[in-house]
């Protein structure tokens, strides 16, 4: 994905380099502002941001479906008779519930991995649910502390609202080793719960 994203910006940079060779250097600005800076734009800013905000989702979406599989395979292999479906919570908390307090497994969702894994939660929850990217001082913080990639600035006109600027590519690095972790510690928990029973 970072390939493409560099691809394009180095495609569009020679199409202008290519073009301009033909003007005049004071013509450039001129060229840029009416043919280029629109296309700019959209490569450097947008096309990035939207690759990166897709690309999370999937990961987050994987992450969640995993966890389901997980569970099913706990309900089954242990002959649970409570399912994942039976537990309120909704999503990755669901699942997490269920291992912990069905399953019996030594998860700790206290734990910063885990406090992690819930700002992406959220912002995945943003990204979903809410085309708005204007977040409060206090949401911004928290996704400054717990979620990489992510750029801020002030609003314009509300110093208490603060635009997301950008997305960086270490979103999806970060969340990528978190789930990698996290599935690692679940995977932990069932040997040693089936080495207790003797599977």
């Amino acid at each position: 994905m970072e390939e493409n994203i560099h691809k394009e910006q180095s495609q569009l940079e020679q199409s202008y380099n290519q073009h301009v060779k033909n003007y005049p250097p004071e013509d450039h600005n001129q060229i840029f502002e009416y043919m280029y800076e629109d296309q700019f734009y959209n490569i450097e800013k947008v096309f990035p941001k939207i690759m990166r905000t897709s690309a999370l989702i999937s990961q987050y979406s994987y992450f969640e479906k995993t966890l389901n599989t997980i569970c099913n395979e706990c309900e089954r292999n242990y002959n649970i008779s409570l399912s994942p479906e039976d537990i309120r919570h909704n999503g990755i908390k669901k699942y997490l519930f269920y291992l912990q307090r069905v399953v019996g497994l030594n998860i700790n969702d206290t734990e910063i991995l885990w406090q992690k894994i819930y700002a992406y939660n959220q912002i995945r929850n943003r990204f979903v649910h809410s085309p708005d990217e204007n977040f409060t001082a206090r949401e911004k913080a928290t996704f400054e502390q717990k979620v990489k990639g992510l750029s801020f600035e002030q609003h314009s006109l509300n110093p208490n609202i603060f635009e997301l600027k950008s997305i960086d590519r270490e979103i999806n690095t970060d969340f990528f080793e978190l789930l990698t972790q996290a599935l690692k510690i679940v995977s932990s928990e069932i040997k040693k719960k089936d080495k207790e029973l003797g599977q």
